[in-house]
């Protein structure tokens, strides 16, 4: 029986997990910690307590391999747990790399253009000193996801707003970094900034956003899949993740010889990855805009309804030394998306889908998925990793044979599902 720690173990893909076992004659998932266990709260996250809790559970339970596929602090505690118990797996540097945003530009100018960048310290007394570059740009912390503490900046009153808040939230976004800071070998001055440093850029969301889905094994890295990322009118927020990207074979290229590049220079290896490109198509400039080092579980839906198979079966392929292979279009459909429902604005849950609702959506569509992020009588602003433009209400994974399908099927799916706030 062969045995993989879970980092970030949850009910709504196991299934998924499931499905793969059962394409194998013995492998049994370990939750080395559960989804709820990697969430960070206002409580703190003690990252290390989590580690150990982890390490013991793998080794009581006989593990000899380890996946994840949520972003920090899940994919660094991996790292981490691999290395414990000598599994393959990314070097914890080369996850790093990818996660220390700052870090990541510095590896990538060293092999292709890249778009200006600075560090700052958002505690300084005047931070917008220490920032080098015109208006507009884009602020973040170097460690983060889904845009929490992200921000436009278009002038000194867009910095002060978002000062404001990055100051008032960054340490507990961040505080899990520190161990993985301390004990990893990366720059000196990296290190002694700490985990609240932040980041400013040039601005790069323009054009068409893509996501290349992908994984090395033996130094040789394959890409299995583009998804496209569509943003609402705002430019902010997503609209939908659509799979397979209609993109031109020369674009892809582009992307695949740029991520082929930016993968020797920070030698990353055994492991799945996602990587973020925006192309704009008048121009031609093609921009990272970041490495992620995991598979994308938003994107496991799309793979199964697509190609036939979720993406989960490549990283456990890959943590059992296997070099995987990849089918694509034996799926049941054409085209799958993930769409987002949102709200703007904050307040209370007053309705939510019941399960009568979601019987009805069942009946009449059956291959959507619902994945609700909310209850009734919850406050919006107090949920947990929420981006800073919107709030996440549920994801609906839908799979059609043409994008009008698709869309057809979301707006009738929307028509069923009542969401009310207050």
């Amino acid at each position: 029986m062969q045995k993989i720690a879970v980092v970030g173990y949850d009910n709504f893909t196991s299934d998924y997990l499931a499905e793969t076992a059962g394409r194998r004659e013995a492998v049994e998932f370990v939750p080395a910690l559960t989804r709820e266990e990697t969430i960070i709260e206002q409580s703190g996250f003690p990252f290390e307590e989590r580690l150990d809790l982890a390490e013991r559970r793998a080794r009581e339970a006989g593990a000899e391999a380890v996946i994840t596929y949520w972003d920090f602090p899940s994919s660094v505690i991996a790292a981490f747990l691999a290395k414990r118990m000598e599994a393959p797996y990314a070097s914890v540097e080369a996850v790093m790399k990818c996660e220390h945003k700052f870090w990541f530009r510095r590896e990538q100018a060293k092999v292709m253009d890249t778009p200006g960048f600075c560090a700052f310290d958002p505690f300084a007394d005047d931070p917008l000193d220490q920032i080098t570059l015109d208006f507009p740009f884009w602020i973040k912390p170097v460690v983060g996801h889904s845009s929490m503490l992200g921000f436009e900046i278009k002038n000194r009153e867009d910095f002060a707003a978002a000062l404001s808040e990055i100051r008032s939230d960054i340490e507990e976004l961040t505080r899990p970094f520190a161990y993985p800071l301390r004990h990893t070998e990366m720059p000196q001055d990296l290190v002694e900034c700490g985990p609240t440093l932040c980041m400013a850029e040039e601005l790069i969301a323009q054009g068409d956003q893509y996501t290349i889905e992908g994984f090395v094994h033996g130094g040789e890295m394959t890409a299995y899949g583009t998804v496209a990322s569509i943003r609402e009118p705002n430019g902010h927020t997503f609209n939908r993740y659509q799979y397979p990207a209609d993109i031109d074979a020369e674009t892809r290229k582009r992307m695949e010889d740029a991520t082929d590049a930016i993968i020797r220079q920070i030698g990353y290896d055994t492991c799945p990855f996602n990587i973020e490109f925006f192309h704009d198509p008048k121009t031609g400039r093609l921009n990272v805009l970041e490495m992620n080092s995991r598979l994308s579980q938003s994107h496991s839906h799309l793979f199964d309804k697509v190609d036939g198979r979720p993406h989960q079966t490549i990283a456990v392929e890959l943590a059992l030394g296997e070099t995987p292979e990849w089918r694509s279009g034996a799926g049941d459909f054409k085209i799958a998306a993930k769409h987002f429902v949102r709200t703007q604005k904050d307040g209370v849950v007053s309705r939510a889908p019941g399960d009568d609702d979601l019987k009805r959506l069942h009946h009449e569509m059956p291959d959507v998925v619902v994945e609700s992020n909310v209850s009734k009588g919850d406050r919006l602003s107090e949920l947990p990793e929420q981006e800073s433009y919107s709030y996440e209400l549920a994801d609906l994974f839908i799979g059609a044979q043409n994008e009008e399908e698709l869309l057809r099927k979301y707006d009738r799916a929307i028509e069923i599902l009542p969401y009310e706030i207050d």
